[in-house]
């Protein structure tokens, strides 16, 4: 956010901050579960929680138990950074998506060159809240944000906001 608002021009406003649904969240924390489940079923063979045969997980499952970990603890911070580091912005005079904490993407168009704003949104997205916008602008200029929580709503500012400054 603090990039948007260091990037408005003298007088211009911010109108709205699209943010990711909730799901994306949901997503992670499954995929960290999922990595750490190997993990745990090795800590309660550990404490002799697990009846069975002596020592049933051999070398084999504990270094996979110990990588599955962590890969599900880095997809897990590697989707919370690009959450945290993702702004999808409108304000009354352009279109904004960053995407990056080091290196960094923007993607800007003015609003007077916006062309056609789309949504696209599965079954499940339309059932969740989810889906996907795509703004093509004058000339070959095309954003496409990531899945974003309430898209329509999204379309909308972006739409009332380029009438705004086309009638202006």
């Amino acid at each position: 956010m603090a990039y948007v608002r260091r990037s408005l021009a003298p007088g211009e406003r911010l109108i709205y901050q699209a943010h990711f649904n909730w799901t994306y969240d949901l997503q992670s924390a499954l995929w960290f579960a999922l990595g750490l489940a190997p993990t745990a079923m090795r800590a309660l063979e550990a404490a002799g929680m697990i009846a069975g045969p002596d020592r049933p997980f051999g070398f084999a499952f504990s270094s996979f138990a110990v990588a599955a970990g962590a890969i599900g603890f880095l997809l897990v911070v590697t989707r919370s950074v690009h959450k945290w580091t993702t702004i999808a912005a409108v304000s009354d005079a352009r279109l904004i998506l960053k995407v990056g904490l080091i290196s960094r993407a923007t993607a800007e168009i003015a609003l007077e060159k916006i062309e056609s704003v789309a949504v696209r949104q599965t079954i499940l997205g339309r059932i969740l809240g989810f889906g996907r916008v795509t703004v093509r602008g004058a000339g070959v200029s095309v954003i496409e944000f990531p899945d974003l929580a309430e898209p329509a709503v999204f379309r909308r500012h972006i739409e009332e906001a380029v009438s705004i400054a086309r009638a202006v």
